[in-house]
């Protein structure tokens, strides 16, 4: 465990090893901000490679004579930023899809807040959002997906990515009745981060405790400063985490 490891794991550790009933063996984390993020969970390890997944970046099935010619962060993005979840549903997105489309001139994504629920713009998200949902359905078979972010706090906005990954599955796939189930927010919301520094900490902690049992009894030296360096990370990061949650909070 160390530094980098912490990218992945924070969200998507929180969301599902600190159940004391969670049976899951798949999960994906997506956080849908400024950006869009993924972290996915597979056989109960996060999945970690070349690098951490980049979901935010595939390409999707754009609605129907949709105009939009993709963000302005396309020019280093893959597909040049055009028709990907990223390029369509995060904040930044959607402001210039205002910006180009509507001719609503703001510098600030703030101006996403006034928009009423029923506003196009959110129809574009969510389609966006239901091809990744499906891609990770299909790909990864995953159990649960849950959708957290920003973005994800606009009402109804949960509902219409359910109802468009039903649709563009077509039937290919045996669903829950409940699509609340299989698609849904964090439990721990703005936490989830914070909440996985600490499992993190808490995970290197038991990994080297267990090291210094094998030691004792013949067994492979334990790598004692990788887990306490862990440990200090982990910790240093929820507080950082934790301040940052507290402050943004009195500032609303």
């Amino acid at each position: 465990v160390n530094a980098p490891a912490l990218a992945e794991y924070d969200a998507a550790v929180a969301a599902t090893f600190t159940s004391n009933t969670n049976t899951m063996s798949s999960l994906a984390y997506v956080t849908v901000g400024t950006g869009v993020g993924v972290g996915l969970i597979v056989n109960g390890k996060c999945v970690h490679g070349r690098m951490h997944p980049e979901g935010g970046h595939v390409p999707v099935q754009p609605l129907k004579d949709d105009p939009f010619p993709g963000y302005s962060w396309g020019g280093k993005s893959p597909f040049q930023g055009k028709q990907t979840v990223e390029s369509i549903a995060s904040s930044v997105a959607l402001t210039e899809r205002l910006e180009q489309l509507e001719k609503i001139q703001h510098s600030s994504r703030n101006v996403l807040a006034d928009l009423p629920d029923d506003h196009p713009v959110w129809d574009h998200a969510a389609n966006a959002l239901a091809n990744l949902c499906v891609t990770l359905l299909l790909v990864n078979s995953m159990e649960c997906i849950l959708l957290g972010g920003g973005v994800m706090k606009r009402p109804g906005l949960m509902e219409k990515v359910r109802k468009q990954t039903v649709t563009l599955l077509n039937g290919y796939l045996e669903l829950p009745s409940d699509m609340s189930t299989l698609i849904r927010k964090p439990s721990y919301g703005d936490e989830a981060g914070l909440v996985g520094t600490v499992v993190l900490a808490q995970k290197a902690f038991e990994e080297h405790q267990q090291g210094g049992s094998n030691e004792k009894s013949g067994g492979e030296e334990p790598t004692s400063n990788s887990y306490w360096r862990g440990i200090l990370h982990g910790l240093a990061l929820a507080a950082a985490t934790a301040f940052v949650v507290t402050t943004a909070k009195r500032r609303t």
